[in-house]
C-alpha cells in the first residue's frame, strides 16, 4: 500500500513538476528559448553542375555550435550582372536538392534548399528513444541554422535584398520560428509563403496516421506542445511583418481543418488565402498536377508582389 501511494505521489509530483515547467516557457519569449544564429560561418562548396540554365550548387557552413548546415542554391547560368532576389525554401523532410528540383522557370532568382537536419522518419523503434534528445537539440536549433544561412547568402556577391521564405508542409510549420530570429537578428523577410500548415504542433501528431500505434497519438500531443512550444507558429506569428500568402487543402488528411484555421487566423495581414482541392501536398505521381498549380500560383503571386523577377518568357508565369 505504502508502494502504490509512493508511486502515485511520485507521479502527480512529476505531473506537476511538468506542469509548472511548461507554464513557465508559456509565458517567456519564445526567441529567449531558441538558440541564436551564428555569423561568419566557414563554408565548403561542392563543384557546381549546369543544366537547363540553372548552376546548381552544394555548399555547407560550418557551425560549431549548431551543427553542419546544408543548402543547395541554383543560379541562373549565365549569371546575369543585377543582384539576385533570393527565395528561401523550406520543403517536406529530405535534403534541399530535393525540395527545390521541382520549382522551374525560376527565371533570375536565387532559388536556397535547406538540407532538414532530422530524419525523414523520427521515430524507427526502441532504440529511437536513445537520441530523442540529440532530435530536439537539432529540431530546437533549426530556426538559428536557417538564419545564419540566410545571412551568409545575403553576402554572396549575387544576392539581392529582397528575400522571400517558402515554407511548404513541414516547412509551413518552422517557417513562423524562423522569420521572427531573422527578423530580430536584422534579416528581415519580405514575403512569405505557408503552404499546407496547422496549428499546435500536437494536434498535427495527435491526428498523423503515421505516428503508430495509434493510441500513442493523444498522449504525444501535449509532450510535443510543451517540449515545442518554442517553435510553436501560432507564437511567433503575430510579430511577422512580412506579407504573407496561406494555401490550404479541402481535404487535407494531415492537416485538420481546425489546426489550419488556427494556423491562418494568426497570419498578420496583409495576407492573401487560397484553397485548393484536394489531399495534402506531395511530390507522387497522383499529386503532380496540384503541385504544379500551387507552384504556378505561388509564382503568380510573387511576381505580384515584386518579391520575384519574371521569368524572360512571360508565358511561364501562367
Amino acid at each position: 500500500m505504502r508502494l502504490r501511494r509512493g508511486l502515485i505521489a511520485g507521479a502527480l509530483l512529476l505531473l506537476a513538476g511538468l506542469t509548472a515547467f511548461v507554464t513557465w516557457r508559456d509565458r517567456r519569449d519564445p526567441l529567449a528559448l531558441l538558440p541564436q544564429p551564428h555569423h561568419e560561418l566557414a563554408a565548403d562548396r561542392t563543384p557546381a553542375t549546369v543544366a537547363d540554365g540553372r548552376r546548381l550548387q552544394h555548399v555547407v557552413l560550418h557551425d560549431p555550435k549548431r551543427g553542419d548546415i546544408g543548402l543547395t542554391i541554383s543560379l541562373p547560368e549565365p549569371l546575369p550582372a543585377k543582384p539576385l532576389p533570393i527565395l528561401l525554401v523550406l520543403g517536406g523532410l529530405g535534403t534541399g536538392e530535393s525540395n527545390i528540383r521541382y520549382l522551374t522557370d525560376a527565371g533570375d532568382n536565387a532559388i536556397v534548399g535547406y538540407d532538414w537536419p532530422i530524419p525523414v522518419r523520427f521515430y524507427d523503434g526502441p532504440a529511437g528513444f536513445l537520441r530523442l534528445m540529440k532530435l530536439y537539440r537539432r529540431l530546437m536549433a533549426i530556426p538559428a541554422q536557417v538564419t545564419s544561412a540566410l545571412e551568409w547568402v545575403a553576402a554572396e556577391p549575387w544576392a539581392d535584398r529582397r528575400i522571400s521564405l517558402l515554407g511548404f508542409s513541414l516547412g509551413a510549420l518552422a517557417a513562423p520560428a524562423i522569420e521572427h530570429v531573422a527578423e530580430r537578428d536584422g534579416r528581415p523577410i519580405g514575403w512569405t509563403i505557408l503552404a499546407y500548415g496547422g496549428a499546435p504542433l500536437g494536434a498535427l501528431v495527435a491526428a498523423n496516421p503515421h505516428v503508430r500505434p495509434g493510441w500513442v497519438r493523444s498522449l504525444l500531443a501535449p509532450i510535443v506542445d510543451g517540449l515545442l512550444a518554442p517553435l510553436q507558429p501560432t507564437r511567433h506569428l503575430p510579430d511577422l511583418t512580412s506579407q504573407f500568402l496561406v494555401l490550404e487543402g479541402t481535404d487535407d488528411a494531415l492537416i485538420p481543418a481546425a489546426a489550419s484555421a488556427r494556423l491562418r487566423d494568426a497570419v498578420p495581414e496583409p495576407k492573401t488565402v487560397e484553397r485548393f482541392a484536394g489531399d495534402h501536398v506531395g511530390v507522387g505521381p497522383d499529386k503532380a498536377a496540384l503541385l504544379a498549380q500551387i507552384i504556378a500560383d505561388s509564382r503568380a503571386w510573387l511576381i505580384d508582389k515584386g518579391a520575384i523577377d519574371p521569368p524572360p518568357d512571360a508565358t511561364a508565369t501562367q
